[in-house]
């Protein structure tokens, strides 16, 4: 557990140590190369933390860090199985998001906690480089390969997801959607597992936060307050919503079976030398 927390808490300071940069770097009267050079600022402080902090590269516990945070590649009916989550995943989050909005009032602003920065063109790709390479590689190390693995050794698989997911949602720091968060946590904590390659939850990570993105982007980065059911009582966009999430939830455990038996299969495979 102290090996967890510690984990964490450096996550923490890395994490106010790159937002802290990317504020600087979109400043609006720093040029354009001041920016790019505060781009690649971030991109190789992570590369950085990656390799001499998560994988320890060139120390002697090198090969066995790497086997134990999952790095195997993700290849064959593990990558597929993976590849054929994506979607259903996106659509459980969204239909997730909207049926817990319907129940809880979120202020605007926690479903956008970037600001002005997505106003500025500057900003905008600096948070796509965050959101889509940098924080699915990050986060997906932190707490699906460092944390997750000791809480697993010390509670069992499902102890560690959950453990992990909780950490994962919090250092969000978005109190209202924690709920949320916390359910995506377990489903990439999920996925690492079954296919066995940290990869997976990389892969999910990038296309959740890709398609977070893309909605911020057609909102304008404004996004609509909804209201509740308490409110407004319970509308048509609501059922839907509830039906969706009933279809995500069912195409979810489906696609997670095969993902699980595929990612034994391959593991089984690969102790035997085939393949």
């Amino acid at each position: 557990m102290k090996q967890s927390l510690k984990h964490f808490v450096v996550f923490i300071f890395w994490n106010l140590a790159i937002s802290t940069v990317l504020l600087v770097s979109v400043r609006p009267q720093l040029s354009a190369v001041q920016t790019v050079l505060g781009m690649v600022l971030i991109f190789a402080f992570a590369i950085g933390v990656i390799y001499l902090y998560v994988l320890r590269t060139g120390s002697p516990q090198e090969q066995e860090r790497a086997s134990d945070l999952r790095l195997a590649p993700l290849r064959g009916d593990p990558l597929r199985w993976t590849l054929l989550a994506a979607p259903v995943l996106l659509l459980f989050s969204w239909s997730l998001g909207e049926v817990y909005m319907r129940l809880v009032p979120v202020p605007s602003q926690a479903l956008n906690p970037f600001g002005q920065l997505f106003f500025d063109a500057r900003g905008r790709l600096m948070l796509a480089l965050l959101a889509v390479g940098i924080a699915p590689l990050m986060e997906e190390f932190f707490f699906r390969g460092l944390i997750q693995r000791a809480l697993e050794r010390r509670w069992g698989i499902a102890g560690g997801i959950a453990g992990a997911s909780a950490l994962f949602a919090l250092v969000h720091f978005i109190p209202w959607i924690f709920p949320l968060h916390l359910v995506l946590g377990a489903a990439f904590g999920f996925a690492v597992v079954a296919a066995r390659s940290i990869w997976a939850g990389v892969l999910l990570h990038a296309a959740n936060n890709s398609v977070a993105l893309l909605g911020l982007g057609l909102e304008r980065g404004e996004i609509p307050v909804v209201s509740t059911i308490w409110v407004a009582g319970p509308d048509v966009r609501l059922w839907i919503s509830i039906g969706a999430l009933a279809a995500a939830t069912w195409a979810g455990v489906w696609v997670g079976r095969r993902l699980w038996k595929a990612g034994r299969d391959s593991g089984l495979r690969h102790e035997a030398g085939v393949g």
